[in-house]
């Protein structure tokens, strides 16, 4: 577990060192996988933290990829601060989302409302990074 982690930590610092974007995602995985065996390994059914572990890495993978974007131009402070202020409205609703589920998830009875609420969620997150992925895909071919 601990190794895993370790070993995605050191590919993911390897890849900002060397700026090879292809090698990020590589590093993301092994950190992902080794917090995944952390839980499978755990006793008890559910990490109360993972909206929190969800929200932060997200932001780092964000903030990891934007160091790394190669640009030709000095970025202007206004355009940085929307950035940012983007970057951390995103985190929040992804460890808002993600509260949500795992809200929904936990109860003991659920009905035809909490059911509709956990699809709307997910709904709701695949809305956010649809949007996200487009305006990614708009900003970098600009």
């Amino acid at each position: 577990m601990t190794a895993l982690g370790g070993i995605g930590l050191a590919v993911t610092a390897l890849a900002l060192a060397g700026c090879w974007a292809r090698l990020l995602p590589v590093g993301f995985v092994g950190i992902g996988a080794g917090y995944a065996v952390f839980l499978s390994l755990r006793p008890g059914t559910v990490d109360a933290r993972a909206p929190t572990v969800a929200a932060l890495f997200f932001i780092a993978a964000e903030l990891s990829f934007w160091s790394i974007e190669r640009r030709s131009w000095r970025s202007e402070g206004q355009v940085v601060v929307r950035r940012v202020a983007l970057l951390v409205s995103a985190g929040l609703a992804t460890a808002i989302v993600g509260g949500l589920l795992l809200l929904i998830a936990s109860e003991r009875r659920s009905g035809i409302g909490q059911e509709a609420a956990g699809v709307a969620a997910a709904v709701l997150t695949l809305a956010v990074v649809a949007v996200l992925a487009r305006r990614s895909g708009a900003s970098s071919s600009t």
